[in-house]
């Protein structure tokens, strides 16, 4: 029976892991095809405008990209992947500041307006703490990106921001409400769950998966931030932190 899969892919989920296994499918079947798509440094809404050229009548199709939730997503098997707030706001922070800023000058235009306001520097030290902090005072960093995901609210892709967008209360409920157009909601912590379950939609016997760490930082100093600033962290992402326990009892994640 033929299926159109679609994943959300919240950045820095472990988004780059699961396209090798949506790679492997492909490979593995002639009738399953793999796309990938969205728009330069935006989380925009699902729209089918992306993938024009994708007949959705044949073969068995995965479409993939930094989309947030649309009407458009209830016509798919729609899958998408969490991470826990504290990892997920470093992990957004340091990759985009200092792997896409640092060496490709992405983001510049929003970071040289703040460095303006602020002056702070990322480098993996003990300095970070303060302009962290700093950061989440002004308002500087995309917050709760999870429920923005769900709830269908786009968002600048790069993470430090000039005005961060603040959800309302009916943004987060309508976004508890999309969950059950969901087939399933991953957590990074147990990829290879969540590949046996999308196992379970597509036209192979198995996926192959490759585990892709695009950008490492030193674990004590990870653990340092979570020590020193979880807790301003989860607060900054009150709704994200709500809606991952949500998503964890209707998921089993």
């Amino acid at each position: 029976m033929k299926k159109n899969i679609l994943f959300l892919h919240i950045p820095k989920t472990a988004g780059s892991s699961i396209q090798t296994a949506f790679l492997d499918a492909e490979k593995k079947n002639n009738n399953l095809k793999y796309f990938k798509r969205g728009a330069a440094g935006l989380n925009d809404q699902f729209s089918l405008s992306y993938f024009k050229d994708v007949n959705l009548n044949n073969n068995n199709n995965i479409l993939s990209g930094h989309f947030v939730f649309s009407e458009a997503c209830k016509n798919f098997e729609l899958f998408s992947m969490v991470r826990n707030t504290v990892d997920l706001f470093i992990s957004n922070l340091y990759f985009f500041y200092l792997e896409k800023y640092k060496r490709f000058n992405w983001n510049a235009e929003n970071i040289e307006k703040i460095k303006k306001n602020l002056s702070f520097d990322l480098d993996l030290s003990k300095n970070d703490f303060s302009f962290i902090s700093t950061l989440i005072q002004n308002n500087f960093v995309n917050s709760n990106i999870i429920t923005k995901t769900l709830a269908g609210v786009p968002f600048e892709k790069y993470y430090l921001v000039t005005e961060d967008y603040k959800l309302e209360e009916e943004d987060y409920f309508r976004a508890i409400e999309n969950l059950k157009y969901f087939t399933n909601i991953g957590n990074t912590g147990s990829v290879e769950n969540f590949l046996k379950i999308i196992l379970n939609y597509l036209p192979v016997n198995s996926l192959d998966f490759k585990s892709v760490h695009i950008f490492k930082k030193d674990k004590n100093f990870v653990e340092n931030i979570r020590a020193k600033l979880g807790d301003k962290i989860k607060e900054y992402n009150y709704y994200d932190t709500k809606i991952l326990e949500e998503i964890r009892n209707k998921f089993n994640n």
